[in-house]
This record gives C-alpha cells, structure tokens and sequence, in this order.
C-alpha cells in the first residue's frame, strides 16, 4: 500500500514539474523523489508520470491518479486542521460515571462552571454505584475510591480518602458505642448492596497495619448510598463509608465516628481512564478540574482521621 507521503511526493512532482524542484521544497534529495515515484509505478504496474531531459508531466493514468491525490490529500489537511482546533477546543461528548455520593454532592454542582468554560463539550454524567466496564460500555472516565480493581487503565490519584464507621449520636444513645471491631456484630449494620457488590463485610486495620475482614449483619440494605447515609442519620444503623461522603454530616454532627484506631486510613479518591496516549484533550480537561475541585474543596480536611468528630 502507498503511503500519504508517497502521495504528497507525486503531488509536488506533477505541480512544480520536476524531480528536483519537488525534492528542493520537501527537503528530500532528487534521488529519494525518483525512488519514491517508481515505487508508485511499480505497485500500479503502471507509468505515472513522462519524463524527458527539460520536463516531467503526468500520464493519462497520472492525471486521474494525481486528481485522487488532491483530493486525498486536502481531506486529510481538513481532518489535521480539525483535530488540532479539537487539540486547542475540545468538542464532542464526555461519558463520566461516578459514585451517587460523591457525584451528587460534590461534583454535580460544579459542573455547571466546567460547562460554562466548555461550552463545546456534552456531558454524559452517570451517578451509579455500580462498577461500571469502562471498555465495554464505552466511558472516557470514572471516579472510584479505595483501591483500582485493574491495572490496565490509567489511574489518576485525585485525593487521600478514609473509610469511616460512623453512625446518628441518636443511635449510639440508644446502643451503645463499639470499642473493638468484634462489638460490631452486636450493632446494626447498614449494609450497601448491588451486583458485584463486594460490601458484605467491613475491613479493618489492626494494631500492627494488617488488613482484617469482619463480617457483619444489619435489617436494612440498599442499592443507593444515599439511601444507606439517609438511614444512618436517622439513627436506624452505623455505616462504613468514605468520609467523601458523609462530609457535609460530619461537619454538622450529624454523624459521629467510632472505632477510629481501626479506620483504613492509606485509600485514595482516584480517576480511572481507558488506557490511550495520549488521552483526548476534552478528558484531560475534565480530569484538570476533578484534581482543583478536590484540592480545593472543604472536605479535604476530613481526610484527615483527627479531624473527624469522636462519639463520647
């Protein structure tokens, strides 16, 4: 198969009539034109061009081949011309999927200003719990907490995050407070549940750093995070959540934590992309304002497990 630049040499040839004209405006030696022109005639088992010692013109069969390759050509310097203004002004749509918590709450409000200042860019923003194929259901980013389940997409972290046992000042004046995590099997658990799913027990960090897994029971289980912090606030359970999540309720009081010495406390808020190199300007500006947006936000601070209130 000829290639583009093939193509260009044979172009120039024909406009600037001549091998050496053509090789003087393409920086390529009269030795490199004329090879590349035969290769031409040689996979078309056809003679492009009539050369004499004073000119060089097109053949019958290199006046149609040559009409082709402008318009091949100017197609391709169209699609350039569009690409690179998409480089400068990305547009089209952006498929965004994000936990129901995080997104409602500190995403979806901003991104109205992202919007604003991206006013070519459509915005397919899903608020799910489900862990969505980014691959197979065709989405340019999610946003995840915890740890990334693959390594072949490209991971971005966007903030420190801590998972949390906390629950209504209400429900513990009614039950009690843990103090270690083998309590939590006398404590109603509120439970997050959906198709792969894997919350139907509570991690923990023991005394020595170690990771333990401790299986729990409640009444009540959901699909929706909201639902769950919903329930937790009115005093029916604990929950075990991000503190991304429950941020605006800590700030309030309204939910307290406990078992604080037992928090995983190394977990990060992160970006997951499709693995592309480089990722298409309209993701990389999306990611740009995922990372201000959570430097900047109030929340932040909660990260932080001293900064959370301790029932008492």
């Amino acid at each position: 198969m000829y290639s583009i630049s093939d193509m260009r040499v044979f172009v120039e040839v024909v406009d600037l009539e001549g091998f050496s004209a053509a090789g003087r405006k393409l920086r390529m030696s009269t030795a490199v034109v004329s090879s590349r022109i035969i290769r031409l005639e040689n996979k078309f088992n056809l003679r492009l061009l009539h050369r004499t010692t004073r000119s060089v013109r097109p053949t019958e069969e290199g006046v149609l081949f040559y009409d082709s390759c402008k318009r091949i050509l100017n197609e391709v310097n169209a699609t350039d011309i569009v690409l690179a203004e998409m480089r400068e002004h990305p547009t089209g749509s952006l498929s965004v999927s994000v936990p129901i918590s995080i997104g409602r709450k500190l995403i979806a409000p901003q991104l109205p200003t992202f919007s604003e200042n991206h006013k070519e860019i459509n915005v397919r923003f899903q608020a799910t719990d489900r862990l969505v194929d980014l691959i197979g259901e065709d989405v340019d980013l999610v946003v995840r907490k915890g740890d990334p389940d693959s390594s072949t997409l490209i991971k971005k972290n966007l903030a420190p995050d801590l998972r949390i046992i906390c629950g209504a000042p209400s429900y513990f004046e009614k039950h009690g407070i843990p103090e270690k995590p083998e309590d939590l099997m006398q404590h109603n658990c509120l439970l997050l549940r959906f198709p792969g799913s894997r919350r139907y027990s509570w991690q923990l960090k023991n005394e020595d750093g170690s990771i333990e897994t401790f299986r729990i029971s409640g009444n009540l289980d959901t699909d929706s995070s909201d639902v769950l912090i919903d329930w937790a606030v009115q005093g029916h359970g604990l929950i075990s959540k991000s503190v991304w999540d429950v941020s605006t309720h800590l700030e309030s009081g309204a939910l307290v934590g406990v078992l604080h010495d037992y928090w995983l406390d190394d977990l990060n808020v992160f970006a997951l992309m499709p693995p592309r190199n480089p990722q298409p300007t309209k993701v990389r500006y999306f990611l740009d304002f995922l990372i201000d947006l959570f430097k900047n936000h109030p929340a932040r601070r909660f990260s932080d497990p001293g900064e959370v209130k301790r029932i008492s």
